[in-house]
């Protein structure tokens, strides 16, 4: 994609991720080993399922976000994250809901931890 193109996507959002709003910086796109500012086109309609590859139908979205997406349509992923938000202010609060998340949390860990030993994987 051309840089002028680039910026177009860029500028639609004021220099933020279109997902979590997160500040991104212009001259960092693609993946980072620290993806801090990082960001990448996401296309709003996936080029699998018919999207354009224009900067008609693309957003600037954080490395983070992006490899999140995937697959998920924007307001999916929009909900993970809202969810996420919520999950991580009870437990930072103590509540009853937090230490239940929490706990689901731990099981979910050690359910990955366990396939991938199981699998062959390092830990």
């Amino acid at each position: 994609m051309r840089e002028s193109s680039l910026r177009r996507i860029f500028d639609k959002t004021d220099g933020h991720c279109h997902f979590c709003g997160d500040a991104i910086t212009f001259e960092n796109r693609g993946w980072a080993e620290a993806p801090d500012g990082h960001w990448e086109v996401d296309h709003v309609i996936q080029k699998d399922k018919g999207g354009a590859k224009s900067a008609d139908n693309c957003l600037p979205a954080c490395m983070r976000c992006n490899r999140l997406r995937w697959h998920r349509t924007g307001e999916s992923i929009r909900e993970i994250l809202l969810l996420g938000i919520i999950a991580r202010k009870e437990i930072k609060n103590n509540s009853s809901l937090g230490h239940d998340l929490a706990q689901l949390r731990a099981i979910r860990l050690a359910q990955n931890l366990t396939r991938r030993r199981s699998n062959g994987g390092s830990a």
